[in-house]
Parts: structure tokens; C-alpha cells; sequence
């Protein structure tokens, strides 16, 4: 037999002794799929913005919004385009098989731009990368979900109805959905990953007592205008590689590039239509989200197979959609960042935290429950990051040290 042989043989075994080791490890959580039907009622608006049918059409869009003598965002808003509609939205609820103090602690994860809710359970050495899994051995339940126009969630109009008026509405109907304990009677559930009876914490029934706002990014931001416009209906927030900073200005798009998603990759994404475009290559996904030196290398690849397309009517509404105060919100709050975040600190978030500001932003929230912590040598994407797991116990603690 020769080195070559056995080298593939060896190769397959271990990669069989993987699988059968992962079979065979007992399961922590019950895991339940659902496609969430959520009406939502919101004003967005109509924008005058260069429409993106292809790569081409892409780049001129990032030229076109960043060019200082073209319209703002509040010129470009035509006139108030109201939504009263059901979207369904994909979900996977998590619970833990063995029901403790947190288990009707249920976490609402949004994901940011350019994710869908595998951000938050990521699939390489879970142990060491996802969320979902942190969260749930902590004793927690989760939900996470694709927000609209990502993952398996509907793809409606990118221009007019992709917005984050819309998205905020979503965030507040899977909340009360949870709330009420009907999140799994009102849905379809595509698949179970445990049998019911083997849980002690009946999905069936679930209906939390708290409810954590967790996001990324965007999903962050949209969490924030939650808590601005449904304050009351959260006991707690994590908001991570999203920061109230002393600089001007961040990033924009001239420094990084999109393709129209049906022509960049026509297996993946060849169900979105006009308006939706997609970050085009792994150095453009890695100066967003990676650290030099901080992640694995099969992280980057891993990046790239699971990345959504984004909406135009997404960045539209940014520039009409500011933040604003949380008056009704008073639970604890954590701002978790990445040290060397390159999108909100321009690549160093060290001494730059605007604490007042965030006062300002959450003026229910107690002093002492107002923290920003700095997870050190990560980027933009804590996830897929080397250090995720330590990140994620920081997380953890700061809700066990409120009570939550």
C-alpha cells in the first residue's frame, strides 16, 4: 500500500471516527425549525435609488450612494410607503433537554447584513464557535431566525419593502409570539432535531418568562430601534459589533464591493430578484469581519459558503432611520465588541466608547447595568473568531450577573 494511500485511508477513518463520535455524544438541546408566519404593519418609504440588476449595476450603486454631491438619504426619500402584510419568517427555537432556572430565559438573536441566523451557530467545532450552543450548556433557551430577505425567510421587494422599519416590526412580532406561548402553534414546524418526550422543557408549551435582545451588526442597530419602540417588551440586551464612539464617521461602502446575488452565484442565491446584491469575494468578507491572526484559516471559506445577500432598500432606510432614545427600556444592556473592530472603530475600538451617548440612547437602563466590554484581538464577527468561546462566557456572565 503506498504513503498516499494510506494517508487518504487514515484521512477517512478520522473523518468517520468524527461523525460517529458526534452522533454518539449525548444531546444537550431540542431544536425545532420553524417557518413563522408575522404580520407586520410598518411605514417604510420609496427611495430615489439606482436599481442593481447586475455586477456591473452594483458597483455603480456603491459609487453613486458615496458621492458627496448626490442626494442624502433624507432627499432621496420620495414618500411614505405603508406595509401591512404576513411575511414568513424561518426560525430555529433551542431549548434545553434538561430544564433549569434559565430555561425560560429565551435570547432573540438577529444576525447582521451580510449573515443569516447560522451566524449564530456556526457549524465548524461548534463547541468552540456557536452561540446556540454556549447559550443553551449555559441553560438558556434561543431563537434565532433569517431576517427578512436572508436564508429561507421570504425574499419580498428589495427596494421597498426590505427595510428596517419593516425588520423592527418583525423583531417585536417573533417577541410577542414568544411571549404569548404561541410561537409554535401559530408556525409550521419543518423539523425536529430531538423528540419531544426526550426534552424537559416541552417545546410545545414553551412560553418564556424573560426575554433577551441579542444582535450583530445591523441586527443590532434593529434591536436598538426595538428597544426605542418596544422597550416593555424585553428584560435584557446584548449589543455586539455595534458601539457609541467618539470618531465622525465609519466605513462605508466605497471600501468594500457587491455583486448583484443572482449573477454572482445563480445555485445559491438564483431565488433573489432585483436589489439584492451580495459581498463579492473572501478579502472583502475578511476586512469586514476578520481579525488578522484571529481566526482559523478554514473560517474564511466558511465565511464565504454561508454569507446572504443584503437589500437596497436596507442602506435606503439607514439614513431615515437614526437611533433613538429607549425610554421604555430597563433592563441591563452589554455593548460587546470586537478590540480591533474594522467596521465601527475603523479597525481599533480602544478608548473610544461615548458612554454618555449611550446614556443618552438607554436613560431607563441603571448605571451600573450600562457596560461596554472589549473582547480582546477580535474583529467585526465574534463568532468566527478564535476566541469565540471566551467572548461568549463574558456574555453569558453578564446576564447570570443580572439576574437573567
Amino acid at each position: 500500500m503506498s504513503i498516499m494511500h494510506s494517508l487518504v485511508l487514515l484521512s477517512g477513518v478520522l473523518a468517520l471516527s468524527q461523525i460517529v463520535a458526534s452522533a454518539l455524544a449525548p444531546a444537550t438541546k431540542q431544536c425545532v425549525q420553524l417557518e413563522v408566519p408575522v404580520p407586520v404593519i410598518a411605514t417604510n418609504r420609496h427611495y430615489s435609488m439606482p436599481r442593481v440588476d447586475s455586477n456591473i449595476d452594483a458597483i455603480d450603486w456603491t459609487v453613486n450612494v458615496t458621492t458627496w454631491s448626490e442626494p442624502s438619504a433624507e432627499d432621496r426619500s420620495i414618500r411614505l410607503l405603508p406595509i401591512n402584510s404576513t411575511f414568513k419568517i424561518s426560525a430555529q427555537l433551542c431549548v434545553p433537554l434538561q430544564s433549569g432556572p434559565k430555561a425560560n430565559v429565551l435570547q432573540i438573536a438577529t444576525p447582521g447584513l451580510g449573515f443569516d441566523k447560522r451566524y449564530w451557530d456556526v457549524e465548524i467545532n461548534p463547541a468552540e464557535y456557536s452561540y446556540v450552543d454556549a447559550a443553551v450548556g449555559k441553560g438558556y433557551s434561543i431563537l434565532t431566525y433569517d431576517r427578512l430577505g436572508t436564508g429561507k425567510s421570504d425574499k419580498p421587494n428589495a427596494y421597498d419593502v426590505v427595510q428596517i422599519p419593516a425588520e423592527v416590526e418583525i423583531i417585536a412580532g417573533l417577541t410577542k409570539l414568544a411571549r404569548s406561548g404561541k410561537l409554535l402553534s401559530s408556525s409550521k414546524v419543518v423539523s425536529r432535531s430531538v423528540a419531544a418526550s426526550d426534552s424537559a422543557t416541552p417545546l410545545s408549551s414553551f412560553r418564556p418568562s424573560k426575554v433577551v435582545q441579542v444582535g450583530h451588526s445591523f441586527g443590532a442597530f434593529l434591536v436598538a430601534l426595538n428597544l426605542a419602540k418596544y422597550g416593555s417588551l424585553a428584560d435584557g440586551a446584548i449589543l455586539s459589533g455595534l458601539l457609541t464612539t467618539n470618531l465622525t464617521t465609519m466605513i462605508d461602502v466605497l471600501h468594500y464591493d457587491h455583486e448583484f446575488a443572482r449573477e454572482h452565484d445563480p445555485v445559491r442565491f438564483g431565488d433573489y430578484p432585483s436589489g439584492y446584491f451580495v459581498l463579492n469575494t473572501q478579502s472583502c468578507l475578511q476586512k469586514l469581519f476578520l481579525r488578522n491572526g484571529a481566526f482559523e484559516p478554514e473560517m474564511l471559506p466558511y465565511v464565504e459558503k454561508i454569507k446572504a445577500p443584503e437589500a437596497v432598500g436596507e442602506y435606503a432606510s439607514e439614513g431615515t432611520n437614526p437611533f433613538q432614545p429607549a425610554l421604555d427600556f430597563k433592563g441591563p444592556l452589554q455593548f460587546f465588541n470586537g478590540e480591533f473592530d474594522n467596521f465601527i472603530c475603523r479597525g481599533d475600538c480602544r478608548g473610544i466608547y461615548n458612554e454618555t451617548a449611550a446614556r443618552v440612547l438607554f436613560p431607563g437602563v441603571p448605571m451600573a447595568d450600562l457596560v461596554s466590554y472589549l473582547q480582546p484581538n477580535t474583529g467585526h464577527a465574534l463568532t468566527v473568531a478564535t476566541n469565540a468561546s471566551a467572548g461568549y462566557q463574558v456574555m453569558l456572565q453578564f446576564l447570570d450577573s443580572r439576574g437573567l
